[in-house]
């Protein structure tokens, strides 16, 4: 029996590896991953240097953007476009600056996230397996499609050569799309995978709260246990909004003006199927990433509100833990979050409130277009 149990567990520590290495590799291609707390110091250096590099290419290319968007200025079908480019490339920015100016809080959301998968009893890893699983998945599509929409573009481009610079200027707009989707795919999955983790957290925690029993005689051992695992998923909570809170209102804010501009261009490039195709994909792209954030949000703030609920179902009466309880219970009644720098929640609401709100610029622009 406990032969089998070890295999258990080296078969699930085994898995969160495979399920983490593309999110791994994906944030440290843009430096997002944190180094370890026992770095030697030509890897701290290798790290700034590479840091260095993805700023310069990335803010190369978004002025880049943004004077051929000034340059384009009377073309409306060509304004967008540059505008779409200029505002992936504008978020790029702000995900590296946020990233990178918090890397201690990342470092401990890191090694928190594999303790739990690795220190966790077996009946907490199924737990955690369960609530993860999709999002790692999740996750995975969404590496695919970015990627796919970027090969896409380079590829588009080498057919609409227009100077004999074009391949010099071809070359530097590749590297600077894949380091601007290396932002997106590290970011976004990271995020996906980091929240839902939070919201696993306090899954167990209900769980364990389910099964107090006033009758068992080390019920006040569980409820101290049980606190300390509700002080933990509270701080590993708040050290993500504290990471993403301005990175999420930039994304809800962008993402409003990205689906904007690819739902018009689609619209407007009805005849043009090469560009039709990317474009569907961008917008694609767009809208599952903004599903992502609201997603894995939404999952925090009902599991977090939702202790309270759990804590009530246990079997309290007659135990000496009952003051404990309604404490926990108490404290539930502001569930974690993660918010749009404390204006508006990350939920499955906002998400289709950004949707709306895009569809309606789409109408407008596809109005001044006819005029």
């Amino acid at each position: 029996m406990s032969r089998r149990r070890e295999e258990r567990q080296v078969y699930t520590d085994e898995e969160y590896d495979d399920l983490i290495k593309p999110i791994m590799i994906a944030t440290k291609f843009v430096c997002f991953w944190p180094l370890n707390r026992d770095h030697s110091t030509s890897a701290e250096r290798f790290r700034t240097c590479h840091l260095l590099l993805t700023f310069f290419v990335i803010i190369t290319t978004y002025v880049g953007q943004t004077s051929d968007m000034v340059y384009n200025f009377n073309d409306l079908d060509e304004l967008t476009v540059s505008g779409l480019m200029c505002i992936a490339f504008f978020l790029a920015i702000i995900r590296l600056i946020v990233y990178s100016s918090h890397q201690k809080d990342m470092l401990y959301v890191v090694e928190t996230m594999r303790k739990d998968w690795t220190c966790s009893s077996y009946e907490d890893k199924v737990i955690l397996r369960e609530k993860c699983l999709f999002a790692f998945r999740l996750a995975k599509t969404f590496v695919i499609m970015v990627t796919a929409t970027v090969t896409s573009m380079a590829c588009i481009s080498i057919l609409e050569t227009i100077s004999p610079a074009f391949e010099y200027i071809y070359i530097f707009n590749l590297i600077g799309g894949c380091f601007g989707g290396g932002t997106i795919i590290g970011a976004t999955s990271f995020n996906l995978i980091a929240i839902t983790h939070g919201s696993a957290k306090f899954a167990v925690l209900r769980k364990k709260l389910e099964a107090m029993d006033s009758n068992d005689p080390d019920a006040d051992r569980a409820m101290v246990n049980c606190i300390k695992d509700h002080q933990d998923a509270i701080t590993f909570a708040d050290t993500l909004e504290r990471i993403i809170n301005l990175l999420t209102l930039g994304q809800f804010v962008v993402s409003t003006g990205l689906v904007c501009f690819a739902g018009f261009q689609i619209t407007s490039m009805l005849e043009n199927k090469g560009r039709l195709v990317i474009y569907t994909m961008f917008l694609q792209t767009a809208i599952l990433e903004l599903f992502m954030f609201s997603f894995s949000g939404n999952a925090l703030i009902d599991e977090s509100g939702a202790v309270g609920q759990s804590a009530y179902c246990s079997y309290w009466i007659g135990g000496t833990f009952s003051r404990s309880l309604q404490i926990v219970m108490m404290r539930s009644k502001v569930p974690s979050r993660i918010t749009a720098a404390k204006f508006y929640s990350m939920s499955l609401e906002s998400f289709s409130q950004v949707l709306s709100t895009s569809f309606s610029y789409i109408m407008v622009l596809m109005t001044m277009s006819e005029e």
